[in-house]
């Protein structure tokens, strides 16, 4: 078996790592290996079975979770992730490490950021060693979920430029799909409308980005006015814990604020718009650094 197997893993090795290789010739190997070691039973990390085959299904289920997210196959990703986390765990003391260890772990952390699973993410990096949190392809997604802490979404969004694999960079660009998603609430709830060039640079877009932007917009039932260029926004009532809020500290408020919101709520563009108007322009200057 051990023979086979690894002339197996050998092939399918040169195919991933071929410039320009064919992805549905090694989504095809993938497949067909993925269904042998289900029935030899490696798929399942046996402590009894020959190490070395243990080994090669590891490196094996590796390349899996590699091809997933060059792919964008994120549940892809999962099956095979979810898979490899007995050999990691269980088999410490059988088969040596993976060189592979630190990408896989990286992957993890930045898979469980871009969704948001922060208690997940807190959990599997308390289980590090202190030499695991200085390799680069752990510290990316640590210092991602600083910056994101800190409201730092512009080194989130440069960080692509340092993405150590290709991978790295389809989780990165999901979790500024999910910035993005932050930043467009903050700024429905701050104006009743905003130019397009402005919505653009807020939002990370690049000028050359318009199409992705427009989606974008579109997914959040924007509408853009195409004389003006300027995308508006739905009204939106404030929720009465707010308007609780308000009323409880109106002796140092304006009462006119609290009128407006008894009557039937205020459009968007009120409650934080001294907060967004200077992001915009701290925006404008970093786009101008740039």
């Amino acid at each position: 078996m051990s023979v086979d197997l690894q002339q197996s893993l050998s092939e399918l090795q040169q195919l991933f790592d071929a410039p320009g290789g064919s992805r549905d010739e090694v989504s095809k190997r993938l497949a067909k290996l993925k269904l042998e070691l289900a029935q030899t039973g490696l798929y399942f990390a046996p402590p009894t079975a020959n190490p070395q085959d243990l080994v090669a299904a590891r490196s094996i289920l590796e390349i899996g979770s590699f091809h997933s997210l060059r792919s964008g196959n994120l549940k892809s990703y999962a099956q095979y992730n979810f898979a490899l986390q007995p050999f990691y765990l269980n088999l410490s003391s059988i088969i040596p490490e993976s060189p592979n260890r630190p990408i896989t772990l990286g992957l993890h952390l930045l898979a469980l950021l871009s969704e948001g699973l922060l208690t997940e993410f807190h959990t599997l990096l308390e289980t590090l060693k202190v030499e695991q949190l200085s390799d680069i392809f752990v510290k990316l997604p640590v210092d991602l979920e600083k910056w994101l802490m800190e409201g730092a979404y512009n080194k989130v969004y440069r960080a692509k430029d340092r993405v150590p694999r290709e991978e790295f960079g389809f989780l990165l660009e999901r979790l500024m799909g999910t910035v993005r998603g932050q930043i467009a609430s903050t700024i429905e709830t701050s104006y009743p409308s905003l130019p397009l060039k402005s919505a653009a640079t807020l939002l990370f877009f690049k000028p050359n980005e318009t199409s992705q932007l427009n989606e974008f917009a579109q997914s959040r039932g924007w509408e853009l006015s195409p004389s003006q260029q300027v995308y508006t926004f739905p009204n939106s009532i404030k929720p009465d814990i707010a308007l609780a809020a308000l009323q409880q500290s109106s002796e140092t408020k304006n009462t006119n604020v609290v009128l407006s919101l008894e009557k039937g709520g205020i459009k968007r563009g009120t409650p934080m718009v001294n907060m967004v108007g200077p992001a915009l322009k701290l925006a404008q200057q970093l786009e101008a650094i740039v």
